[in-house]
């Protein structure tokens, strides 16, 4: 079966316990290698399940992992997004909104706004997914990293009785964004990692089942009620 989804990965493992339970209850059973035995296919079973535990595990940690970078950067109500308005009104009411400072601020939170990376095309659909947002996400941290080494220029004149939006409060929240962007391609190479090792124990278990199943034939014959009951069984 060529589908990875959850679904496929729970059918095959379902068919694979329908197989060992329908070999525990053949006459004799003898397999052709010793790998091909029920002890060994049930052993397969349980680390293929395994896999897939930790898999959930992973995946529920990627998906945090993002929900955490939306909330820091973008959708939060402390996120770094929604600084820039504040900041952007702050520099026009001290500097005019014609000065060379409200336009430097001004033009770095468009380039903000508009960042935009390309990616290499070699990647994988999945890894070029993550390769692009991640480096999205890092070339608008860039960009808020510039505006606060401008605002920090700017000295005692970028007076705001805002804390959100004073230079220290506003680092610690870079350095924070910089960290929980890291952190989703952590949680995702853990993630694939776990998955590819998954993939093989699947693969593993499907090629245990067809040597079983040539067993069960060779034993029983092509026509006998216990070849025909695991034959169709798709693992």
């Amino acid at each position: 079966m060529n589908s990875t989804s959850e679904v496929s990965f729970g059918a095959r493992v379902g068919n694979a316990e329908t197989l060992l339970t329908s070999l525990t209850n053949f006459v004799a059973y003898q397999p052709l290698k010793p790998e091909y035995s029920i002890e060994n296919f049930s052993n397969e079973i349980r680390n293929t399940k395994g896999f897939n535990n930790v898999v959930a595990e992973k995946k529920q940690n990627y998906s945090l992992a993002l929900e955490k970078r939306i909330q820091v950067i973008t959708k939060g109500p402390g996120s770094i997004e929604k600084r820039l308005a504040p900041i952007n009104g702050t520099v026009k009411a001290i500097y005019g909104k014609t000065s060379k400072e409200a336009k430097d601020i001004a033009g770095m939170i468009a380039k903000y706004r508009g960042a935009n990376i390309t990616v290499p095309k070699t990647a994988t659909p999945a890894d070029n997914t993550v390769s692009q947002s991640y480096q999205s996400y890092n070339s608008k941290l860039q960009f808020f990293a510039d505006i606060i080494v401008n605002l920090s220029q700017f000295g005692e004149e970028y007076i705001t009785p805002n804390n959100d939006i004073k230079p220290d409060k506003l680092q610690q929240l870079y350095q924070l964004g910089v960290d929980v962007n890291n952190e989703v391609v952590t949680t995702f190479t853990q993630f694939s990692q776990e998955n590819a090792r998954r993939i093989d124990s699947y693969k593993l278990l499907s090629y245990i089942a067809t040597g079983i199943k040539e067993s069960v034939k060779a034993q029983y014959g092509v026509r006998s009620t216990e070849y025909k009951l695991i034959k169709g069984l798709k693992i």
